[in-house]
C-alpha cells in the first residue's frame, strides 16, 4: 500500500513513524551519493549530466528534510 503523504494520518504520524522516515531518507541519501559517484566517474563525454543534476536535486531535497 502506498502512503498518502497528504492525509491527516500522515500529518499526525507517531514518533516511531518519523524515525522510520528519517532512516529511510538517510538510506536514500546514501544510495544517491553512490549513484552520483558512479555517474561522475564514468561520464567522460558529459552525457550523464542530466542524471547527475537529478541526483544533486534529490540530494538537496533529502538534506533539507534531514535537518
Amino acid at each position: 500500500m502506498t502512503p498518502d503523504y497528504h492525509s491527516d494520518d500522515f500529518a499526525t504520524a507517531r514518533l516511531e513513524d518519523t524515525v522510520s522516515l528519517r532512516s529511510a531518507a538517510r538510506e536514500a541519501r546514501a544510495t544517491l551519493y553512490a549513484v552520483l559517484n558512479r555517474l561522475e566517474l564514468n561520464d567522460l563525454e558529459g552525457e550523464e549530466q542530466p542524471y547527475i543534476d537529478d541526483c544533486l536535486g534529490a540530494l538537496a531535497i533529502l538534506e533539507e528534510a534531514l535537518r
